[in-house]
């Protein structure tokens, strides 16, 4: 792809993502090329779950390129069950589904606070959900150093109550804050 050559990513494991089958890819969210840093170190195509409002504020070309990439659409803000049930369609045909559960581009770089929706179509699917952590120095830009972290897989448990829900997204929460406070020397 065109862009590796201008970001330096260091990829870390990588062999935790099953090599097939559905399951949700949950990470920290720092700048508008977490998608892509995530994407470009994993070899199956990830269905990320984005902001509706850029499918309506922001043009044809951007409108145009979320839906080429097979970006699910999210109303924040409320329970957007048609993204769900979307996301989990996917996940029962055996797709990746990428989301950042703290809903938006965090100001403070280490601060994690998941939303419960990516650990609900976990429970309700009974799909894996990798952690991954995304952690640089600088602000993302051309030529920064980059690290994402693939953690081990996070199984949710039996039954599909919503208190089940609710400990999974603060099992994400303390594997993404673990992961960001390892080591990330170059």
């Amino acid at each position: 792809m065109f862009i590796r050559p201008f970001y330096r990513i260091r990829y870390i494991g990588k062999e935790n993502i099953p090599k097939s089958g559905g399951l949700l890819i949950c990470s920290n969210h720092i700048s508008f090329f977490d998608p892509v840093a995530i994407g470009l170190g994993v070899r199956r195509k990830i269905y990320f779950m984005a902001k509706s409002e850029f499918f309506t504020n922001y043009g044809f070309l951007v409108r145009s390129f979320f839906k080429s990439c097979g970006v699910i659409p999210v109303n924040r803000g409320k329970s957007d069950i048609n993204a769900i049930d979307t996301a989990e369609k996917y996940i029962g045909s055996g797709r990746q589904i990428g989301i950042f559960p703290q809903g938006g581009i965090s100001k403070d770089r280490r601060a994690f606070s998941p939303k419960a929706g990516a650990a609900l179509i976990s429970v309700r699917t009974k799909a894996p959900i990798i952690p991954v952590s995304i952690f640089s120095l600088d602000k993302i830009h051309p030529f920064c150093k980059i690290t994402v972290r693939f953690g081990k897989p996070l199984y949710p448990p039996k039954d599909n109550s919503l208190k089940s829900a609710r400990c999974l997204t603060v099992q994400i929460r303390e594997k993404i804050i673990s992961q960001l406070e390892e080591e990330h020397k170059w």
